[in-house]
C-alpha cells in the first residue's frame, strides 16, 4: 500500500530529545535546593546542547502542557559540561538572566528574534561572545537598547512597556571582529545605524529591515565583502540606489517594501536595467510591494506568445532581458510584475497562482508575518474554490506559520480558517497521520491562546473534518476541555456552542467506559443550559 505523504516517522534523536525535556530529573539532571543541576557525570557536546535547547523552545512554544523551566538555561553555564555553539531563542519568554547564564559559552550563532524583555543588560551578556561570534540576529528585539529606569528592579517589571525604558547608546561592536552575519530588522529608529555598525569590517551579511538609512553611502565600506543585503521596507532614494550599484559582490537583494502606499518611491526600467547590469553575481532579488511604471514590461500581445520561460532573453520584464542566468529567487509579491508570463527565476513570490502564493508564504513567514497573512489569505481562496495541487507543502506552510506567531491573532484567523479547507474530505486521502496530529495540535493551540470568536469558530469547524474519536483520542483530555469553556453559560456566540456540542457527543459517545468516566469528572454531563452527554 502507498505510504500518505508526510509519512515519515520522528527521528529516535526528536524522540530521545523530547523525553529527556520531559524528564530531566530522571534522565541527565538532579535536584539541589529546588534547583536544577546537571548530574556530574554527565557531558554534552555541542550537538546534543544546541539540539537540547532548540526542542525546549519548541516545546514551550507548541506543547501547552509544557512549563518553562525555571533554571534552565544555567544548566548549560559550565563549557566543561556543555558546550554551546548555536543558539536560536525567540519571543517574550526569554530573560536576560537566560542570556547570562551562558556567558561563559564561545556561542559562534545567536538569534534573538523578537525577544521583547530582554535589556540592555542583556546586550551586555552579547560582548562575552565577541570573540567567537560569527552570526548574529536581533530581529524584533530592539528592547535590548533600552534600559530599566531601576535596572535592580528589571526582573520584576515584566508587564512594563519597554518605551518607558531609556535608550542605552553606549553599546558597539567593537571588537567583535570575526562577525560575518548581522541582522538588526526592527531596530529602533532613535538609533544611528552607521555608527552603531562602522566597527564592523568584516560583515558578508547585512539585515536592516525597517532601519532609517539618512546617510546610506556608509554601506560602500563594505562594497568588496557583502554577499547579502536586506533593505525591507527602507525607503529608497537616489543615493541609496547609487551606493547599491558599487556593491558588485551581492548576491542576495532585498528592497522590497510591506505595501506601495507607504512609499513616494517608483521603480523605474532605467533603476531595474542599472541593478541587472551592475550587480552580475545576483542570483536572488526582492522588488515586492513597489509601484511599477509601464515601461517596464513588453507589451501584452508580446507576453501572451509562446510557453512560459525563464530564459533572461525571452523575459517579459525588460530590465532582466540583460541577466546573464535565471535568478533562483525574485520576489514580486504585490506587484504587477507577478503577473506576466516570462519571469526569468526558477523561484517567484506574487499572487498569480498557487505556486508563487506558497513561494511567498515559504519566503516571508518567518520575520513578515505581515506579508505572509495576505498570502495564507489567498491560498484560503484556492482551497475554498478552486483545488489545491500542493497540499503536502501547503499544509505544513500554514502549520509552520501558525506556529511561528502563535500571538500573531490575524495569522492565527487566515491560518485556521485555510486549515479547515485543507483538511476536508477533499484531501484526506493524501493526508498521513502524522501530517493530521500536526493539525489538530495547532488547532488546539489558537482555540487556547485566542478566545475570539473568528478563531474559535475555524478551530471548532477544521476539527469536525476529522474522524471522532479516533484522531483526536491522543489529545482527548484537551479537547474535552477547550470544549468545555466553549459551553460555558457567559459564552454568547450559539452558533459555536452548537458544534462544539456535536463534536462532545462524538467524543464520548463512541468510547469506553474509562474515558466516559473521566470526562463525567470534568463536568460535561450538564453544563449551563446545555445537555451534552447522554450516556450511549
Amino acid at each position: 500500500m502507498a505510504m500518505a505523504v508526510g509519512d515519515d516517522p520522528e527521528s529516535l534523536m526528536s524522540l530521545v530529545t523530547v523525553f529527556c525535556l520531559k524528564n530531566l530529573r530522571r534522565t541527565m539532571c538532579y535536584s539541589e535546593q529546588n534547583r536544577l543541576r546537571l548530574r556530574p557525570d554527565v557531558f554534552l557536546p555541542s550537538e546534543i546542547c544546541d539540539r537540547l535547547v532548540h526542542a525546549y523552545v519548541d516545546l514551550v512554544h507548541t506543547d501547552s502542557e509544557f512549563e518553562p523551566l525555571d533554571g534552565f538555561f544555567q544548566l548549560f553555564s559550565d563549557p566543561r559540561s556543555t558546550r554551546v555553539t548555536r543558539l536560536h531563542l525567540r519571543d517574550d519568554f526569554i530573560r536576560d538572566r537566560d542570556l547570562e547564564a551562558l556567558a561563559k559559552q564561545d556561542l559562534m550563532e545567536l538569534q534573538l528574534s523578537s525577544c521583547t524583555r530582554v535589556t540592555a543588560r542583556g546586550l551586555r551578556t552579547l560582548l562575552s561572545f565577541r570573540h567567537s561570534l560569527l552570526s548574529l540576529s536581533l530581529f524584533g528585539s530592539s528592547s535590548l537598547f533600552f534600559r530599566p529606569a531601576c535596572e535592580e528592579e528589571e526582573e520584576e517589571e515584566e508587564e512594563e512597556d519597554v518605551r518607558t525604558h531609556t535608550l542605552d547608546r553606549s553599546f558597539s561592536f567593537q571588537g567583535f571582529r570575526r562577525l560575518r552575519v548581522l541582522n538588526v530588522g526592527g531596530l529602533t529608529p532613535e538609533l544611528d545605524v552607521e555608527s552603531l555598525l562602522t566597527p564592523l569590517p568584516s560583515l558578508s551579511s547585512l539585515d536592516l529591515s525597517g532601519a532609517r538609512v539618512p546617510r546610506p553611502a556608509f554601506l560602500a565600506q563594505w562594497r568588496e565583502r557583502l554577499a547579502s543585503l536586506v533593505l525591507y521596507n527602507v525607503e529608497l532614494t537616489e543615493e541609496l540606489v547609487h551606493t547599491l550599484l558599487l556593491m558588485s559582490k551581492l548576491r542576495h537583494l532585498d528592497i522590497s517594501r510591506e505595501n506601495q502606499r507607504s512609499s513616494k518611491f517608483k521603480m523605474t526600467r532605467k533603476i531595474l536595467s542599472s541593478l541587472a547590469q551592475s550587480l552580475v553575481d545576483l542570483v536572488s532579488l526582492d522588488i515586492s510591494g513597489h509601484i511599477m511604471l509601464d515601461n517596464v514590461t513588453v507589451p501584452a500581445l508580446e507576453d501572451a506568445l509562446g510557453r512560459p520561460s525563464i530564459e533572461p532573453s525571452k523575459s517579459s520584464i525588460y530590465p532582466f532581458q540583460e541577466l546573464k542566468r535565471p535568478l533562483q529567487f525574485l520576489g514580486l509579491y504585490n506587484t504587477t510584475l507577478c503577473t506576466v508570463t516570462h519571469i526569468p527565476a526558477y523561484k517567484v513570490t506574487g499572487s498569480k497562482n498557487e505556486d508563487q502564493i506558497l513561494n511567498a508564504i515559504e519566503a516571508y513567514t518567518e520575520q513578515r508575518p505581515e506579508l505572509a497573512h495576505r498570502a495564507i489569505n489567498q491560498l484560503f481562496d484556492i482551497a475554498r474554490i478552486q483545488h489545491c495541487s500542493q497540499l503536502l507543502r501547503a499544509l505544513q506552510l500554514v502549520i509552520t506559520a501558525l506556529k511561528t506567531h502563535k500571538y500573531d491573532k490575524s495569522i492565527q484567523v487566515t491560518g485556521s480558517a485555510a486549515l479547515f479547507y485543507l483538511t476536508n474530505t477533499e484531501y484526506r486521502s493524501d493526508q498521513s497521520v502524522c501530517l493530521r496530529r500536526q493539525v489538530i495540535q495547532v488547532v488546539l493551540n489558537g482555540m487556547e491562546q485566542y478566545q475570539e470568536v473568528t478563531v474559535q469558530r475555524n478551530c471548532c469547524l477544521t476539527l469536525c473534518n476529522f474522524s471522532i474519536p479516533e484522531e483526536l483520542e491522543f489529545q482527548y483530555e484537551r479537547v474535552n476541555l477547550l470544549l468545555l469553556k466553549i459551553l460555558e453559560p457567559l459564552r454568547q456566540d450559539e452558533s459555536i456552542q452548537r458544534i462544539a456540542v456535536h463534536l462532545c457527543n462524538a467524543l464520548v459517545c463512541q468510547v469506553d467506559n474509562d474515558h466516559k468516566e473521566a470526562v463525567g469528572k470534568m463536568g460535561f454531563v450538564k453544563v449551563g443550559q446545555f445537555c451534552v452527554v447522554h450516556v450511549c
